[in-house]
Order: structure tokens, then C-alpha cells, then sequence
């Protein structure tokens, strides 16, 4: 199947949206929030850090791929390709702040900074495994092996949530 021909909107966008800058940016942010909360219970501290954490990762993927287009032979000054890269890199924030105002949104509503975190967490997961599944469908992968295929994206959080259990 291609891209065009994947069911629904959502998987529509998401092939159109850098799939793998939404899967760096969840595993940042995921990554971040379990380590920066095992610190401080502030939850302002540690949106905060997370966000920096993120920022700094996207800000050096801008970095990454505007030096790497100049072994393609791309002429252009750094400025320009700093910005032709924060267009198409815009991803990585994008998925990884879900995770970010999921956990904001649980400490608001009364959650501990453990539970505002694992909250988060699994908002990580949840978007891991349906990019996955969504990436194995739009390839024409059907019924189990997508499910797998997502499954597989997915224990990329479930690592995250393993090894703040076991730090924590």
C-alpha cells in the first residue's frame, strides 16, 4: 500500500508527518521525564527540563541534517538550511510534546509526580505502538503482523518505563 492509500485520516497525516522525528521526539521526552522526575517532585521543574531535553535533541538534529545536506552537495548558506531543516524537523517536537502536557495534565489533577510521570509514559507508548502499527499497515502488513510490528514500537516506552521502576 502506499502512503495515499492508508485508511483514515490520522494515518494519512502521520505518513505525511516524519514518523521517525515523532518516534525520537516521544523516546526523548518519555527518556527525560522518567530521569528529571527521579530528581525534584516540582512538576514546573521537571516540564521544564524535559523541554530543554527536547529542544536541545531537535535543535541538534536542525544541526545534523543542515550539515549532512552539504555532503549531498547542497550549496546554500547555514541559515537557509537551518530553516529548510526546522520545517521538516518540526516533528521531533511534535512528538514529544504529548507526552510533556500529558504529564502537566495529571499533576493539575492531583496526580503525584510518579503517577503525573507513568501517565506520561504511557501516552509515549500509546503513541509508539500506533505509529508502528500505522507504518507496518501503510507498507500492506495486515491483522497480526501489524499488530506486532506495533507492539514492537511500542516496548521502545515500555523500556523507558522499565528502567524508571528500576531506578526509581
Amino acid at each position: 500500500m502506499r502512503a495515499s492509500s492508508v485508511p483514515g485520516p490520522v494515518a494519512r497525516r502521520l505518513a505525511a508527518a516524519d514518523p521517525a522525528g515523532l518516534l525520537y521526539g516521544a523516546v526523548i521526552s518519555a527518556a527525560a521525564l522518567a530521569t528529571v522526575s527521579l530528581h525534584t517532585d516540582d512538576a514546573a521543574r521537571v516540564a521544564i527540563a524535559t523541554g530543554i531535553v527536547l529542544g536541545i535533541y531537535w535543535m541538534t538534529d536542525l544541526y545534523v541534517h543542515a550539515l549532512s545536506v552539504r555532503f549531498d552537495g547542497d550549496t546554500r548558506g547555514l541559515l537557509h538550511r537551518l530553516a529548510t531543516s526546522a520545517a521538516h524537523k518540526a516533528s521531533v517536537l511534535k512528538g514529544g510534546l504529548p507526552a510533556i502536557a500529558v504529564y502537566l495534565v495529571a499533576d493539575a489533577a492531583g496526580a503525584d509526580t510518579s503517577g503525573a510521570v507513568y501517565a506520561a509514559l504511557g501516552s509515549a507508548i500509546v503513541l509508539l505502538t500506533t505509529a508502528g502499527y500505522l507504518g507496518a499497515r501503510n507498507a500492506g502488513t495486515t491483522g497480526r503482523a501489524a499488530m506486532v510490528e506495533g507492539a514492537g514500537a511500542g516496548f521502545l516506552g515500555v523500556v523507558v518505563v522499565i528502567a524508571k521502576t528500576l531506578l526509581h
